[in-house]
């Protein structure tokens, strides 16, 4: 059943049917807004004017009961029907603000003042007093943005020309190509690699020592000739098997007549080096 003011005589009272639909309607808007984040609409846009007359008619039945019938059980019960009505009120005030709060911080804060994501309430469904709380509530949230910079913090200081060329340094930009550059490919076409032959440059790496050595493995040897191997160094030049004047060093191989050799081995200067 639709309640309005206009049902509300000059004392103030209003009939059982109009007060037993006032008080079912706000029960069940205690309960819908409790469970909601944000505001949810009002029965009728009257609504808490309503309310406030059903207080009134509440207290009004209580007098008159007491003139009437003194203190009973019957204003027991409209006392605590009265305690259950004004918490519901309390309920429905605390979520109701709190959603407004709430509403107004995600359409100014949130959306950095852009209300084309969160539209605002659909006041013919709010009460008048509603309306001018959100309305103060966002005038509030946007002062509060101004002192502490927030849209500096937001979206940065704004087009600002910071130069990033080092004085004394030319930028990338002006280097350019230059015309007598000669490209790689060009330089590896004229400048082929050299000829490398492996037999003339093995020869220089062998030591003429060695060649004399292996010359001398493979003469083939007299029964009056020994092949020794020098483990000192010999002072003085002395006659090899061919007559050649040597001055043999560690290491070297040489071939003398028999008794020459063994007296360098016995002296200590060499050791037998024949296969």
């Amino acid at each position: 059943m639709a309640v309005s003011s206009a049902e509300v005589s000059s004392s103030n009272a209003l009939s059982d049917q109009a007060v037993q639909a006032i008080e079912s309607r706000l029960m069940a808007l205690q309960r819908s807004q409790a469970e909601q984040d944000l505001p949810v609409p009002l029965p009728t846009s009257d609504f808490w004017i309503l309310v406030s007359q059903l207080t009134q008619s509440i207290e009004i039945e209580m007098d008159e009961c007491i003139r009437r019938e003194g203190w009973g059980a019957k204003i027991q019960l409209l006392q605590k029907r009265q305690n259950n009505i004004r918490w519901a009120i309390g309920s429905i005030i605390q979520h109701r603000l709190n959603a407004f709060v709430r509403h107004a911080n995600m359409r100014t804060l949130l959306n950095r003042g852009n209300s084309s994501d969160i539209s605002e309430p659909n006041w013919a469904q709010h009460d008048a007093s509603e309306r001018a709380f959100y309305e103060g509530v966002c005038r509030l949230i946007e002062k509060f943005q101004t002192e502490i910079d927030w849209e500096q913090m937001q979206n940065g200081i704004g087009d600002t020309s910071i130069s990033t060329t080092i004085q004394g340094i030319a930028p990338l930009t002006e280097f350019v190509e230059k015309e007598d550059v000669i490209p790689l490919e060009q330089i590896e076409q004229e400048m082929p690699p050299p000829d490398v032959h492996l037999e003339e440059g093995w020869d220089e790496d062998v030591p003429h020592v060695q060649e004399k050595i292996e010359e001398k493995n493979t003469i083939e040897l007299d029964d009056d000739c020994l092949r020794i191997r020098f483990i000192k160094d010999v002072e003085q030049p002395v006659m090899d098997f061919d007559g050649n004047e040597v001055q043999p060093l560690v290491g070297d191989v040489f071939v003398f007549p028999e008794v020459l050799a063994k007296a360098m081995i016995k002296m200590g200067y060499a050791e037998n080096a024949s296969i």
